[in-house]
């Protein structure tokens, strides 16, 4: 266990655990009675609830032996995005997501803290359970809640929103400072700690660009130039926006292109590095590459400095890697993960990585270490991959699966619909579902310090 992250908040060990299995196995929100109902078209049958309830249970016995923590909350509603908050030394670490309503209750962006301390060791009946206000039923193990604590995190703000909450970005150097995509091609600014009528949608500043609204999720934030927000829409717009943040917060396009891609853009990022450099892909199979001092303003008749297909189907997301400039990751409906060098996109992708079995809606390098990065997926797997594995032999390889897979998160029942890397702790983890599940998690020390089981052991012996 690593001792000393800010995160964790000092605790007294919580009540005695509840029986995992019982939470594990119970229906999900929506499941049916029993199995003598009949089955209406297009559900899974007896067969496959079986075998999913099986695999639910199997996963909830094995999990204390492959995570160091696990925190799963049954929300009321599903949330389509969720994004770590920069680091505040005078706060524990903060989550944001945004929830997905039907409309007879404000769609809203909420703000969690984690309020727990570590684990050093676990029970042989680890899991414990709490009823968070606002959060829904919790179940957790590696962590306790401080005494008179509701459960291991709690509400810390909730914003209303006019629409689902598509996409949520916090800014990197302003911790308070969110941004959202709404779908009504919108977006949205919070400073998340300012009073607010509760029910009442009321940002601080609303950004549209110039045209027809258009739905879309692209939403980013640049890590190096505090002031840059680059946005995209469904019908292939690119925007990128100079956010001033000061009594008030205000926004000026600084670029807009009208068709950025032939089809939507959906997902936009910029180098870490080079501040004036935006990637963007689409449903045109394209990544793209903008430079922000040849681009000549909004109206101008932008050209991206390079255009490369890297893929015969929709890109979903993109990533540029945040230890070499060079380096960018693209997924998609392809259900590959491939990773480029920009300066020879004529030639294969350096990696092309396999192991998703539905369309992969989202990746991201890790913020802590080179040649680390994550993907997620429909098929309700979150994959981590590191490329400076070694190829393992061929009888040890998984079929369908490429070697640089490091690690497969298999806690959420339905699609994973974003993830996000913790900069506070390595591999700390969290992730949101369509079965409206938001989990945080952090593989056990083992998978990548190795010997860390070992070492225990001596220190034990000793």
């Amino acid at each position: 266990r690593r001792g000393g992250q800010r995160w964790w908040r000092p605790a007294a060990m919580a009540s005695e655990a509840s029986d995992p299995s019982a939470s594990s196995a119970s229906a999900a929100p929506g499941d049916g009675g029993d199995g003598d109902e009949e089955t209406a078209p297009g559900l899974p049958g007896e067969d496959e609830r079986d075998e999913d309830l099986e695999n639910r249970v199997a996963w909830t016995v094995n999990a204390p032996l492959l995570y160091d923590l696990f925190i799963g909350c049954s929300l009321e509603w599903p949330a389509l995005s969720v994004a770590w908050l920069p680091d505040d030394p005078e706060e524990g670490a903060r989550l944001a997501f945004g929830l997905h309503t039907d409309g007879s209750v404000p769609h809203e962006v909420v703000v969690a803290e984690l309020c727990c301390s570590a684990v050093s060791e676990l029970d042989a009946d680890p899991w414990q359970t709490w009823q968070v206000p606002g959060l829904g039923s919790v179940e957790a193990f590696g962590c306790s809640a401080p005494p008179g604590a509701e459960g291991p995190l709690r509400v810390a703000a909730r914003l209303a929103h006019p629409t689902e909450v598509n996409r949520i970005a916090p800014c990197p150097s302003v911790p308070k400072l969110l941004a959202t995509k709404a779908a009504s091609g919108a977006v949205l600014l919070f400073d998340y700690k300012a009073e607010r009528t509760p029910g009442v949608v009321s940002p601080d500043a609303t950004l549209m660009p110039k045209g027809e609204a258009s739905d879309g999720f692209a939403l980013e934030w640049s890590p190096s130039n505090r002031r840059l927000l680059a946005t995209g829409d469904n019908s292939g717009r690119l925007c990128v926006w100079d956010v001033e943040v000061a009594a008030k917060v205000s926004a000026n396009p600084l670029l807009q292109v009208s068709q950025a891609h032939d089809g939507a853009v959906c997902a936009t990022c910029f180098n870490g590095q080079e501040p004036h450099s935006v990637a963007t892909v689409g449903d045109d199979g394209c990544l793209r590459l903008w430079d922000l001092r040849a681009a000549g303003g909004v109206g101008a008749a932008a050209v991206p400095r390079l255009k490369a297909t890297v893929s015969g189907d929709e890109v979903l997301s993109v990533d540029w890697s945040r230890h070499q400039e060079h380096l960018i990751a693209t997924t998609g409906k392809d259900r590959e993960v491939r990773v480029w060098d920009v300066r020879a996109m004529r030639q294969a992708p350096l990696h092309a990585l396999c192991g998703h079995k539905g369309d992969v809606v989202a990746v991201r390098w890790a913020p802590f270490r080179e040649g680390l990065l994550a993907s997620c997926s429909s098929d309700a797997r979150l994959l981590l991959w590191d490329l400076e594995i070694e190829s393992p032999p061929s009888d040890e390889a998984l079929e369908g699966t490429s070697p640089e897979m490091l690690f497969a998160h298999a806690g959420h029942h339905q699609g994973v619909s974003d993830f996000a890397w913790s900069s506070l702790d390595e591999y700390l983890m969290c992730s949101v579902s369509e079965d409206n599940r938001l989990q945080i998690w952090q593989p056990s020390a083992e998978l990548y310090l190795p010997g860390a089981g070992e070492e225990e052991e001596g220190e034990e012996g000793d």
